[in-house]
């Protein structure tokens, strides 16, 4: 059938060609047939191991000994026998020349120079030497202008600040000294009572977001005390008192009580009045909600700063402004800055100041406005915020 793979017990010419070419290849690298080569040529060098004091020995011998003293050197004597005449030759020869008798040696040579003095091994000790200990860094002194201490966080808020207690102590809301049982009195028996110390207190919270910051200072304008609703006026009662049981009535006094009805329709009228004028009365403030948290006002705070740049150099950065402005529902700024109030600088750095600040405000809202808790929004509604430079303070 065509397509069909072959099967293992009758496997194609490729297959045939595949094994035998990897079976020559395993034989080929068992066998290892023209893969083996002489060794490369190395050197030995033969060496000696002794000891130390044989080559202290070997030194000593091949070191000269060093002259201290210098040696006299003496000349020798003349020889003052005359040399023995010899023989006369048969033929005679020529005479030798004469002879130059050797100069005479002075007494004493110049004594020879001084050797060199063999250097002295220097000394090993076992233990290293003592080093000087670094003296110990020393902090400046904090300057006057620092900043004021931070409070320390407390659980509780109290008007005097307490120092926390010992561990070993237990927290009450009363101060109580350690008292002993008496032993006058061995019938009752007291547990002892443990030594008590008052919780720790601050007089101020502390929160975590109350940190020094170098951002323009936010104050909120506190809302105006909603104004009390005007007392209404009393309008008669519709109700009217009940009357004693009658007789019947005649009918000359029937006709007698025909004109009493433009009465009813006067004191309808006043009452329609009424209730109009109260109804034109403006409701009272609802309820501004709750404050804002430190972390919020932090937040805005930092919003704000993070688009407000100054010039150190220029004559604007000792200028202290605070500008007011109101924001909507939706954190945006809902007409334009205004100036409230500035200290120090000439009028022209006053604006250049101001322009400054203003920027930084309406630039940092982007689109979508300031992040403010939508709840507060009474709290947050109109803004008062101080800009200065110099110390970047908030108050």
């Amino acid at each position: 059938m065509e397509g069909e793979r072959p099967s293992l017990r009758n496997p194609s010419f490729g297959g045939w060609v595949s094994g035998t070419g990897h079976l020559a290849l395993v034989i080929w690298l068992l066998s290892g047939w023209g893969l083996t080569h002489d060794p490369l040529d190395f050197q030995v060098t033969p060496i000696t191991t002794i000891s130390g004091e044989e080559y202290a020995q070997l030194v000593a011998a091949t070191t000269p000994d060093a002259q201290t003293e210098a040696v006299e050197v003496t000349a020798p004597p003349p020889d003052e026998t005359p040399p023995e005449a010899a023989p006369a030759p048969d033929d005679p020869a020529p005479e030798p020349p004469p002879q130059v008798p050797p100069e005479t040696p002075p007494d004493e040579a110049p004594p020879p120079p001084a050797p060199d003095p063999v250097p002295q091994p220097a000394e090993v000790l076992d233990a290293p030497p003592e080093m000087a200990a670094p003296e110990a860094w020393v902090p400046p002194p904090a300057p006057e202008s620092a900043r004021r201490p931070q409070a320390r966080p407390a659980p509780r808020v109290a008007a005097e600040a307490v120092a926390p207690p010992p561990p070993e102590a237990d927290v009450a809301p009363v101060v109580q000294d350690e008292v002993a049982p008496e032993a006058e009195t061995p019938a009752v028996v007291e547990e002892p009572s443990r030594a008590a110390a008052p919780e720790e207190a601050a007089t101020e919270i502390v929160t975590e977001a109350e940190t020094p910051s170098g951002a323009p200072e936010v104050a909120l304008r506190p809302h105006s005390r909603p104004a009390r609703p005007a007392p209404q006026a009393e309008t008669p009662s519709q109700t009217t008192p009940a009357t004693p049981r009658a007789e019947p009535e005649t009918p000359r006094q029937a006709a007698a009580e025909t004109p009493a009805a433009p009465d009813n329709a006067g004191v309808e009228d006043a009452l329609a009045a009424a209730l109009a004028g109260a109804a034109a009365e403006p409701a009272p403030a609802g309820n501004p909600g709750p404050p804002m948290t430190g972390a919020e006002r932090d937040a805005f705070r930092l919003a704000v700063s993070g688009c407000w740049a100054v010039d150190p150099g220029s004559e604007a950065a000792l200028v202290t402004i605070t500008v007011g402005f109101e924001l909507d529902r939706q954190g945006r700024v809902a007409g334009d800055v205004r100036l409230v109030n500035s200290s120090g600088g000439s009028p022209g750095a006053v604006d250049s100041a101001f322009q400054s600040a203003r920027r930084a405000i309406l630039r940092c809202q982007s689109t979508t406005g300031y992040q403010l808790p939508a709840d507060k929004y009474d709290q947050w509604r109109d803004v008062e915020m101080t800009f200065d430079p110099s110390g970047m303070r908030m108050r």
